[in-house]
């Protein structure tokens, strides 16, 4: 059996044979004389032991040694395999990693009445190399082929079973293209599959969950809300009859409210109050259930940014003005020294990361529209300018400058961003002549004008997330540090602008951004989840029951290689021993 060659360009090598043999065949040979002394013979120069003629050839052993090591080393680097015929096929297990998986019944979960099984499978019948894919949100397989059980055992911990969804299909495709269409794949999940016939002989379906009924918590949220901070909590019922659970809301040590929920089948029930903006973090509880994962969440304060306006306008009557509104948006910060937003009559930069809105507020032109808006801008969010007046300079856009609102060719608020980052603005404005500041559209400018900013500083923009979504968190290009809920730190000491975190588990996460430290909670919130109802027990599909003898490619370099070095030993043997040479 010709074996296939990994790297067949090392059979380049082959040309020191020829090489050898040369150095052998091309040198002199010398008589045996007699002679009484070897006085005489002292000074005589002695005979170059190559040269150009060739003689009668006379090879010794060692040269057929080297020759042979030489051949075998070569077709060793070469890389050789075999194709040997194979009864057993490899296994690539595909693991259900959604939450759903921890619901309990009869005293176990569903990983762990799989994991059992997959124990007594191994120690039974083991494969000849496993592989494992993890399917969460994502499949992605873990580590290495593992041969025996307590290989797979090392990787099981990995294991936990948080993801707010199960992959599957995604999965199975990976294992398809890792096993080459000859592994045999097993899929261990809680659920069973969407199409219960299998095309695929190769593929083996085992459930292990059971239909239980279950109380959660699908939706929480806390928002600022003014001076309090507005709380929803949604409780759904997953069961076929009407049920009820008693809800605990904490914050700190204080009990908010305890009350007990009668909820239809099916359906859901919504629960809205307030808080002091000044309250600790909140958790809402229900009472145990089969999955407790989902019957608890942790509520962090919102976070409040408030930005440092300077307004230093020579107009009385624009600085007044722009006082008033910016105070109303309610995200203008007590102080005003060493602002991040200053609002003045020219386009000067005001600092190394200070945003400047150059407001001009001259002009005599009056604008009644229609007005060409940039809805995909920061700034226009929730702009309608109907029915406004707007007065100002009749001019054309600079260079560099984005237009934000146009009358006709007339850029009336425009943006431009320079190579540090910050945004240099310009609002074409007299209000003397315009019906714009009487509307709600000129209070909801200045809002958008400082959320942009908030939104543009370091840190967390959220503090509460749901499982497997990702919080952004603006870096500055700084180093963070992640301290994830069970104890484990990421650290990234080099990041862009902006840096998304995944959440892999709920709880809640520590940043460190410099002398900055924030935290967010991430909550599991997923009815499709939640619901058990789904959940079943049992087997579909099944692998081919024939004897399948297939060829598998079979690493042969260790042979070559121990061929090799066999073959060096004896000819170290026999110059050490003087024998060989003749």
């Amino acid at each position: 059996m010709i074996p296939l060659l990994t790297y067949p360009l090392a059979l380049i090598a082959l040309g020191t044979l020829p090489a050898l043999a040369a150095i052998y065949l091309l040198r002199s040979r010398f008589r045996r004389r007699t002679v009484s002394s070897l006085v005489l013979w002292r000074f005589q120069v002695q005979s170059k032991a190559g040269g150009a003629k060739i003689h009668r050839l006379q090879l010794p052993l060692l040269f057929f040694l080297e020759l042979a090591a030489l051949a075998l080393l070569v077709v060793a680097a070469a890389g050789p395999n075999w194709k040997l015929p194979q009864s057993a096929r490899p296994l690539i297990v595909i693991l259900d990693d959604s939450y759903s998986m921890r619901a309990v019944s009869d005293g176990a979960s569903a990983q762990n009445r799989a994991r059992d099984f997959l124990e007594k499978m191994f120690r039974s019948r083991p494969p000849p190399s496993t592989r494992l894919i993890l399917a969460g949100q994502e499949a992605h397989s873990l580590g290495s082929p593992v041969k025996n059980w307590p290989q797979v055992a090392g990787l099981l911990p990995r294991w936990h079973c948080w993801a707010p969804q199960a992959a599957l299909d995604s999965a199975i495709t990976l294992a398809s293209e890792i096993g080459r269409q000859q592994a045999n794949i097993l899929i261990l999940t809680d659920h069973q599959p969407a199409d219960q016939n299998f095309a695929n002989r190769r593929i083996e379906w085992r459930a292990f969950g059971r239909p239980l009924d279950n109380f959660a918590i699908v939706n929480a949220a806390r928002t600022a809300f003014g001076d309090e901070d507005r709380c929803l909590l949604e409780v759904a019922n997953f069961s076929t009859q009407a049920r009820s659970t008693r809800l605990t809301v904490q914050a700190g040590s204080n009990i908010v409210q305890s009350s007990v929920l009668l909820v239809d089948p099916h359906g859901t029930r919504r629960v809205i109050f307030n808080l002091s903006a000044s309250a600790p973090a909140l958790r809402a509880a229900l009472d145990a259930d089969a999955l407790d994962v989902d019957n608890e969440v942790e509520l962090l304060p919102p976070i409040r940014k408030r930005i440092r306006v300077q307004v230093a306008l020579a107009d009385e009557n624009l600085r007044s003005l722009a006082e008033r509104t910016l105070d109303a948006t309610g995200l203008r910060a007590a102080i005003s020294a060493d602002p991040e937003l200053v609002i003045r009559g020219n386009d000067a930069p005001a600092g190394s990361n200070v945003w400047s809105l150059c407001w001009t507020g001259s002009g005599s032109n009056a604008f009644v529209g229609p007005f060409v808006v940039d809805h995909s801008h920061p700034l226009s969010e929730g702009i309608a300018l109907g029915g406004v007046v707007w007065s100002g300079v009749a001019a054309t856009n600079a260079p560099g400058d984005v237009p934000v609102i146009l009358a006709g060719n007339t850029p009336l608020l425009s943006v431009r961003e320079d190579l540090y980052g910050r945004r240099m603005l310009k609002l074409n404005f007299n209000p003397g002549l315009s019906t714009l500041q009487d509307t709600p559209d000129w209070p909801v400018l200045f809002w958008n004008l400082l959320h942009w900013r908030a939104a543009e500083t370091t840190g967390l923009k959220e503090s509460n997330a749901r499982l497997g979504t990702e919080m952004l968190l603006k870096t500055g290009g700084g180093a963070v540090a992640v301290r994830e809920p069970d104890g484990t730190v990421k650290s990234f000491p080099k990041t862009g602008g902006e840096l998304a975190l995944d959440t892999p588990m709920p709880g809640v996460y520590t940043v460190t951004l410099g002398a900055q430290t924030n935290e967010f909670s991430v909550n599991p919130l997923s009815a499709d989840k939640s619901d058990l109802l789904a959940c079943a027990s049992g087997q579909w599909g099944a692998w081919s029951e024939t004897t399948e003898i297939r060829l598998v490619e079979t690493p042969a370099v260790w042979i070559f290689g121990l061929l090799a070095l066999a073959l060096l030993v004896g000819h170290l043997y026999l110059v050490g021993a003087g024998k060989g040479a003749k």
